[in-house]
């Protein structure tokens, strides 16, 4: 049984809503019914606006003057630059090579009364960071002990010639103290500074630095040289090394 049909159902306007007719959609008369349809189906045109409501509207109202109030200024981003082309790379590098076998090696020198270190500015500072704690092994030395000054560059030039050609990298060279030079001076250790550092001997360098106690301390140096190449970018020097007979 519907609720309509519960003749308990709780009906507060029963008795006041006695004798009134709804009219059901079904029950309206045609042509009402077609207008309703109609109405349904056409959607509601927006409200024309009279321009004379819309000039009240903006009476009072001033123009902006862009010169005036400015604005922010907003500067376009530069684009980055663009990566070095592989031709530029090539170039650079045969501009280093050139330089180098020219003769053109700038070197960063430090140096105290015990302790001298050098290497070329372009160096990986890992790389000389390895030499000074001794990570590589001297593979030849020599002693420069008793030579005087001239018998001591000649010799150096020969041996390091000598090992460059060999394809050896590290050296250990021991020029000594100087205890028994003249006034006591180390003389071949600070000749060495400036024979590692000019032609031609600064073209197989790369760095060099006071030796760990166990190679001979602030009496040895160890020397890092370049690796010999047999074809393309080796360098040629011999023209620069003296004549020994």
């Amino acid at each position: 049984m519907s609720k309509k049909d519960d003749p308990n159902a709780f009906r507060p306007f029963a008795d006041s809503l006695k004798g009134v007719k709804v009219a059901r959609k079904k029950d309206l008369p045609p042509a009402v019914s077609k207008a309703v349809a109609a109405a349904a189906a056409k959607p509601a045109e927006p409200k024309e606006i009279d321009e004379s409501d819309f000039l009240r509207a903006m009476s009072g109202v001033a123009k902006l003057d862009r010169e005036k109030i400015g604005g922010r200024d907003v500067r376009p981003v530069a684009p980055p630059p663009a990566p070095p082309s592989p031709a530029d790379e090539e170039q650079n590098a045969l501009t280093a090579l050139r330089d180098l076998v020219d003769g053109k090696v700038e070197f960063t020198l430090e140096y105290s009364d015990e302790y001298v270190q050098g290497f070329i500015t372009d160096l990986d500072p890992k790389i000389y960071r390895q030499l000074r704690a001794g990570q590589f092994s001297p593979e030849a030395h020599l002693d420069l002990h008793g030579f005087t000054a001239d018998q001591a560059k000649l010799t150096l030039f020969h041996f390091m010639r000598e090992q460059y050609l060999a394809g050896k990298r590290c050296l250990l060279l021991i020029p000594g103290r100087g205890a028994n030079s003249p006034g006591g001076l180390p003389v071949l250790k600070e000749e060495l500074k400036s024979w590692l550092t000019h032609d031609p001997l600064k073209r197989v360098v790369l760095a060099f630095t006071t030796a760990l106690p166990r190679h001979g301390g602030a009496g040895a140096l160890y020397v890092l040289m370049r690796k010999y190449k047999k074809t393309k970018g080796k360098v040629r020097f011999e023209k620069d090394w003296p004549d020994f007979g």
